[in-house]
């Protein structure tokens, strides 16, 4: 990393501009903004190019930095005599300036601090970043003030909610995913290529009924959900030999490289069950099985939840669906039927879910989850 760093230093110092005179605030250039222009070839062997950085007032020694954020990580406020140059390397990052609003810096972005403009810079709240700082040294040595902690705004601290959802007016598009789920998670392979045909047909998108699968694993074990994704794939390539044309749909968003999904995904089950974060730490738990605790929190409400195709509302009829067709998993079951009413499903819309369980895993297991639904009243 020594000789990126020496690189970067000598082109900056070779390929530069001058920022104007007024420009006395942070600047921050992203990315796709950088002028990007071929080397020549007469001082290279092959083909490169460069973009041309602003030139840092310096009258002395550089110091030049390699430094990594963890997710969540922040500085201090701070300012530099001299100013200081941030190249972001890695990830998504924050960083603001005393009275102006946050910005999000990502992987490319380069930032200039003027001489002591107070400001602050690091991770994302869920994401590591690390960049390259380049700063001048004062003629004593000193090149930071270091100032108080930042106060970061509520919301930036925590998800914890406690106001009700909107209600939810659930579609016989999203009514479809029931007995997809239901039928995937009891392994009735015939009747699920029939579901699907209707999920289809009712506007589901392919890459939706995918991630149905992929959150189900997490129910219904990996088995179930790989016949039921392989169904899937076979109905798909059945159609497109009838010509028969279906939606692809959205692919989900990707989070920032270095996402630090486990803090995420207790920040997402205090959204989901309307408590406080710290409500969601269960040291018991934690401690006597640190590996399940992972799995359930950074993968399954951390990294599943974050995959947008399929909204909150949508992936708890998955799995209520699911939990519904396997019966003897009530405690679970109660759970996630209280974070489908969080959601704003009401109790006129989860009668149309029960309906719906009932033609599809019958009376019986209906009436169960109907009664563990009637303990929350």
């Amino acid at each position: 990393m020594k000789y990126q760093v020496n690189a970067l230093l000598v082109i900056s110092s070779l390929f530069s501009v001058v920022w104007a005179e007024d420009k006395m605030g942070q600047h921050i250039t992203k990315a796709d903004q950088h002028s990007i222009q071929a080397a020549p070839t007469s001082n290279f062997s092959g083909q490169a190019d460069f973009s041309r950085l602003p030139i840092m007032p310096s009258q002395g020694d550089v110091a030049p930095a390699i430094v990594n954020f963890k997710a969540g990580t922040i500085t201090n406020w701070h300012t530099h005599p001299h100013g200081q140059y941030l190249i972001v390397t890695e990830g998504e990052g924050r960083t603001q300036e005393w009275g102006k609003p946050i910005q999000t810096i990502h992987k490319g972005d380069t930032i200039w601090y003027p001489p002591n403009v107070k400001h602050w810079h690091g991770a994302s709240e869920h994401g590591a970043m690390s960049h390259i700082a380049i700063t001048p040294v004062a003629t004593d040595g000193k090149s930071v003030t270091w100032l108080e902690k930042v106060d970061l705004p509520i919301h930036a601290k925590t998800l914890a909610t406690s106001a009700k959802a909107e209600t939810v007016q659930l579609s016989s598009k999203q009514l479809s995913l029931i007995p997809i789920a239901a039928f995937s998670a009891t392994g009735d392979l015939e009747k699920l290529k029939t579901a699907l045909i209707q999920g289809l047909e009712n506007g589901l998108s392919i890459n939706e009924i995918k991630q149905v699968f992929a959150h189900q694993y997490a129910y219904a074990g990996f088995p179930r959900a790989l016949n039921g994704m392989l169904t899937f794939k076979s109905l798909l390539e059945e159609r497109q030999k009838q010509d028969i044309h279906d939606i692809q749909g959205a692919q989900p968003s990707t989070l920032a490289s270095g996402t630090d999904y486990y803090q995420l995904g207790i920040e997402r089950l205090a959204d989901l069950n309307k408590t406080s974060i710290e409500a969601n730490r269960n040291p018991l738990f934690e401690n006597f099985s640190p590996t399940m605790d992972y799995a359930l929190k950074a993968h399954l409400f951390g990294y599943l939840f974050s995959q947008d195709n399929l909204s909150p509302v949508e992936r708890e009829i998955v799995v209520v669906s699911t939990l519904s067709a396997m019966g003897d998993v009530n405690a679970q079951l109660r759970s996630h039927l209280r974070i489908t009413r969080n959601l704003g499903v009401d109790a006129a819309q989860m009668q149309k879910i029960m309906n719906a369980l009932q033609q599809t895993i019958g009376r019986d297991l209906a009436n169960n989850a109907e009664n563990v639904l009637k303990q929350l009243q």
